[in-house]
């Protein structure tokens, strides 16, 4: 994801706890409340915290190399990942034609061109 797709999920996810809390402050507030309904609405509020949490989380990526050959590198979003595996291999000869989100499919398909 790209830092402007990041910050836009990072605002719906922002405004959907906001949302959620005061959803739980109102249920909390009724004399008679039902006690199912905040743990739904608590745990809907908890999953959308580990999606916001995840977005500043780094992630390994896989660069591809000009002429072949790969490596992985890590970083929170595609662009940041592109300048760190630049600044990491171009000095070392080894020119970057792109990267992507690694995935386990991914490095065990690469790993194979080893065997």
């Amino acid at each position: 994801m790209t830092k402007s797709e990041i910050a836009g999920r990072r605002n719906q996810y922002e405004v959907r706890i906001k949302a959620l809390d005061a959803a739980i402050l109102c249920v909390k507030a009724y004399e008679f409340n039902e006690m199912d309904e905040i743990i739904t609405l608590e745990i809907m509020r908890a999953e959308y915290q580990v999606q916001l949490d995840d977005l500043s989380t780094n992630k390994e990526y896989m660069v591809n190399f000009e002429g072949g050959g790969w490596n992985t590198t890590h970083a929170t979003n595609d662009e940041d990942a592109l300048v760190n595996a630049k600044a990491e291999f171009d000095p070392l000869g080894c020119k970057v034609k792109s990267v992507r989100l690694a995935t386990k499919a991914g490095i065990d398909a690469a790993m194979r061109s080893f065997y």
